[in-house]
């Protein structure tokens, strides 16, 4: 457990000492009482709810200006998540911020941030419709954050603090039938491969098989 957190395949947490347990990109350190993904912007992408069944989880930016809505810049999520299996899904909405605007009239259908630096922002469609025509004034600089919605009628410091949904491609199909056999799913010691963790040793994909790794 980290927090309120219970990690399970295919993340796994990193512990001082002990050789690593699964793929480097579903690698955990836990702060306190927050699982961060080590290998993203900073190691700042909170894990917040895990959803094994749809290979999906919620994450919370922890770069992103929580606070007060208003960051020294403004950057897309996207960058942050590396080369990692992670795709943003289409199920948030994109929450569309432009600043370092040519023109000083607000665009049409932003609102103007509370920030000294002059930035405007509004609720988009589905991810990723920020790529249509005419969506995004030409005039300005475009960051998009994904968020779930936005609660209480237009905050968007409470959208983000929400968090967003990632998706990523299974790792294996393996893991079903190591657990029906009595066994854990996790990744060889070098962090690549799947096996399976029993009783009497580890296996390639289930408990009892002929042959063991070790």
């Amino acid at each position: 457990k980290c927090g309120d957190l219970n990690i399970t395949y295919p993340f796994w947490l990193e512990e001082p000492g002990r050789p690593p347990c699964g793929s480097p990109s579903f690698q955990l350190n836990c702060n306190g009482s927050q699982a961060l993904l080590t290998r993203s912007m900073f190691g700042a992408y909170q894990v917040v709810q895990v959803f094994a069944e749809n290979s999906s989880f919620l994450a919370v930016d922890k770069n992103l200006p929580l606070d007060d809505g208003c960051p020294k810049f403004w950057f897309n999520i996207s960058l942050g998540l590396g080369l990692g299996p992670f795709v943003i899904s289409k199920k948030n909405k994109e929450l569309l911020v432009l600043d370092n605007c040519t023109k000083e009239a607000t665009p049409p259908g932003f609102n103007r941030t509370r920030c000294a630096s002059e930035s405007f922002i509004r609720l988009g469609g589905e991810y990723g419709g920020h790529r249509e025509p005419g969506v995004v004034p030409p005039a300005c600089r475009l960051s998009v954050v994904p968020v779930l919605g936005f609660p209480g009628g237009g905050d968007y410091v409470r959208s983000m603090k929400q968090g967003f949904l990632l998706e990523w491609a299974v790792p294996s199909d393996n893991c079903p039938k190591c657990e029906a056999s009595g066994g854990q799913c996790r990744y060889a010691n070098d962090g690549t491969g799947f096996s399976c963790h029993c009783s009497g040793g580890v296996y390639p994909e289930k408990c009892g098989e002929l042959r063991k790794i070790n």
